[in-house]
């Protein structure tokens, strides 16, 4: 069976490149239009209209019968500003009935979804049509719909309309006819095309309800543009293939965004290589050959904008390219039969064994997942923070931002940990009663007092996710609960509504359905970021709007403080332990940095011969946390127990480091104040001091020599050696004395 003949967008029409001139480059970011003409009838048309209530099927809307719902929607526009008239009244008389059906239509979809509706903009959109059907060229004069003509068309029309008659008249018409039947043609493309939804070439979650998504999507108004896979086999094979994936819960909305973005690197190399259609290449036996070279040139594609501008692709974009390309291939080889029926191309047909496999292991780049080195924020910074966050809140006039929403934000993804659209998605009444009984609730005033469900947007499945909250947290809540109500009542929506979202779009959403947008919240961070200008210890500049680091450092403290690692996982919402270590590895690596940055030293200030590394290894990696002492570590063999007591002042097995040198010195004070309270003891009892050869004595004294030369060492000036920072051992710190040879050494018992 022959497939339905495909919507192309406009873009995907005009294929001759065009220079690249600031103009085209901003066209270029703009969603291309759809060439809806074909999809018209005036039979669907009439059922659009027929769908409205009966109160809405008007051809003007005044103060005579303006329905409830859109008196509060409809702006009030300055109609005579020397006299003050205002007016919200919009009229569509004048023009063909079909073309007051869809106005009709478009202006109740823009108000049920909480759009403000700008009636002086609609009023011009009126008279441009109107003036472009009465003075325009044939096709203008015979049209009976919005589809009849492109927005570009519509647009020209309206500019010969005026150049023929009175070319004095206000030139605006043109723009607002070219803007606002723009977004009317998107909306009505998706009503009229009674297709399936994936064969259009722009795929929009926001007018196109058929579209799977999730209830919760981070990028649910992002739009899929297929027309910028020029190739036509290639782009109805790469929508199919992606609708079903989408369809099968196989991918969600933000997944379908970054196929396609790998993709387009297919076609990019498709327009300068060629290919032979879909098995890409005559024979077999070119085919290595022909895919070597799309790696070649991913491998040497230098990038022109991003963080990484002027340097090569990461290891993981590439990777991502090759992983997606080689899974579409495989997907339409093991449907090869069904694609030949569902795109009508025979080609399909044709794929081989070899077309399931296109790239070798050593093609793909190893896969990189290591982490900064300021992922952990220290708690200094986090204060910084906190305390200067209030610009988001403060007035314009004072300095701010005059955006509460972001610190309130802000604030929670600090004391919380969440991803950064897990808060920016939360439903309007995200807490839940914490069940405990009044007794742990009189003894624990600042503990938790409730449970926080948040939107978990990156991982589907499991139990709804929830964490347990303070009192802070809810107070923090509550008061951007108390900004949400004010601010859709002043939008106009009726008296009681509570909006979807916690945190709101500012912007046309007069219901408060549709959430923050997180690029706004990054931008204000942005700002926040240079205003702070915040460094860390090490003096490197803190990006407030890297927000992830919120999250590391709060399940890093979690695991400092020795919570379990089950508990950290479900705070987290991880669904497997590895998830979760790979918070657990920041911490180490932390720890590990903090361990090996203090040249380790013995009981008679000798360097340590064990290099620090193996040291941590043994006491950390062999779980010998027991050989971790007040002022250092003990060297003894896994196998072996001491038998000294706590003579490590004296042993040659023991090792420490600057970081145990207050304890050291105090170590030290408290045993010279010993010996010089002992003495005056002995001293009174038998009327002479202790002698050196005093056994108590003599131990004592061993242990203030040993802690002398300890400290001397530390506080020794380093000098560099061989590139390396060398501890100098101070004067009078003697090498190890050799045991005598009558003597030997005695061994700690086994």
């Amino acid at each position: 069976m022959k497939a339905e003949p495909t919507v192309h967008a406009v873009a995907d029409v005009v294929r001759v490149p065009a220079p690249r001139t600031p103009e085209r480059k901003r066209q270029d970011k703009r969603d291309p239009r759809l060439p809806v003409a074909r999809l018209f009838s005036e039979e669907k048309a009439r059922r659009l209209w027929d769908s409205l209530p009966d109160e809405h099927r008007q051809n003007h809307f005044d103060s005579a019968n303006m329905p409830e719902d859109y008196g509060k929607a409809f702006r009030k526009q300055t109609i005579n500003r020397e006299k003050g008239w205002f007016s919200q009244a919009i009229s569509f008389q004048g023009l063909p009935e079909p073309m007051i059906w869809e106005l009709a239509w478009c202006i109740h979809q823009q108000v049920a979804e909480g759009y403000a509706i700008t009636t002086m903009r609609f009023q011009e959109l009126r008279r441009g049509l109107a003036f472009a059907i009465e003075h325009g060229g044939p096709r203008a004069r015979s049209a009976r719909s919005l589809m009849a003509l492109s927005h570009e068309e519509w647009a020209r029309e309206v500019q010969r309309a005026v150049m023929r008659t009175d070319p004095s008249r206000n030139r605006a018409l043109v723009t607002h006819v070219l803007h606002g039947v723009k977004h009317l043609q998107d909306r009505l493309a998706h009503a009229y095309h009674d297709g399936e939804w994936w064969r259009l070439d722009v795929w929009n979650p926001a007018l196109d309800r058929r579209i799977p998504q999730r209830e919760h999507e981070p990028h649910g108004r992002a739009v899929a543009n297929f027309s910028q896979l020029t190739t036509d086999w290639f782009r109805e094979a790469a929508k199919w293939w992606l609708s079903v994936q989408l369809s099968t819960e196989r991918y969600v909305w933000s997944s379908v965004k970054s196929r396609l973005d790998h993709l387009k690197w297919f076609q990019w190399y498709i327009d300068q290589a060629g290919c032979a259609g879909p098995q890409l290449v005559d024979s077999p036996e070119q085919m290595r050959s022909w895919l070597r070279g799309f790696v070649d040139s991913l491998n040497s594609h230098i990038t022109m904008t991003g963080p990484n501008k002027g340097g090569k692709l990461s290891k993981n974009s590439r990777r991502s390219t090759l992983v997606t390309i080689e899974a579409f291939y495989r997907w339409m080889y093991d449907n090869r039969a069904e694609a030949v029926a569902v795109l009508g191309d025979r080609r399909w047909g044709t794929l081989g064994m070899h077309h399931s496999v296109l790239f070798r292991l050593e093609d793909k780049p190893r896969l990189t997942n290591q982490l900064p080195d300021d992922m952990v924020l220290e708690d200094e910074v986090i204060s910084k923070i906190a305390a200067g966050s209030g610009v988001l809140a403060a007035p314009r006039s004072e300095g701010g931002l005059d955006d509460r929403q972001a610190f309130h934000a802000l604030m929670l993804l600090i004391r919380t940990g969440r991803r950064m659209n897990e808060v920016l998605m939360m439903d309007f009444e995200p807490l839940l009663p914490l069940l405990k009984t009044g007794r742990e609730q009189d003894s624990e005033p600042d503990g938790f007092v409730a449970r926080l469900a948040y939107q978990q947007t990156k991982i589907t499945g499991g139990d709804p996710p929830t964490i347990p909250v303070d009192q802070e947290i809810v107070d923090i809540i509550r008061l951007q609960q108390k900004w949400a109500r004010e601010f859709v009542t002043a939008q106009g929506a009726p008296a009681g509504t509570d909006p979807r979202y916690l945190f709101l779009q500012t912007r046309n959403n007069r219901l408060g359905k549709r959430p923050y947008a997180s690029a706004t919240f990054h931008s204000r961070l942005g700002v926040l970021t240079e205003k702070l200008a915040i460094a860390d210890s090490a003096g490197r500049p803190v990006k407030v709007s890297k927000t992830h680091t919120f999250r590391h450092t709060r399940a890093t403290d979690l695991i400092n403080a020795g919570v379990p690692i089950h508990v950290v996982m479900r705070y987290l919402g991880h669904v497997t332990p590895t998830m979760t270590m790979h918070y657990a590895k920041t911490l180490a690596v932390t720890a590990e940095r903090e361990f090996l940055r203090y040249k380790k030293v013995t009981a008679d200030g000798r360097t340590a011969e064990v290099n620090p590394g193996d040291l941590y290894d043994l006491l950390h990696l062999d779980q010998r946390a027991d050989r971790v002492l007040p002022n250092g570590w003990c060297m003894l063999p896994p196998r072996q127990v001491c038998a000294k007591g706590n003579a490590c002042l004296t042993c040659d097995k023991f090792v420490t480091d600057a970081s145990h040198r207050d304890e050291l010195q105090q170590q030290l004070a408290q045993t010279e104040s010993l010996i010089a309270r002992r003495q005056t003891q002995f001293t009174a009892r038998h009327g002479e001091p202790m002698g050196e050869d005093n056994i108590w004595l003599a131990g004592r004294v061993a242990e203030t020599r040993a802690l002398t030369k300890v400290i001397v060492a530390l506080d020794q000036v380093s000098v560099h050696e061989d590139g390396q920072l060398r501890a100098v051992r101070g004067a009078g710190s003697a090498d190890r004395p050799e045991p005598p040879s009558t003597a030997p050494e005695q061994e700690p018992t086994p």
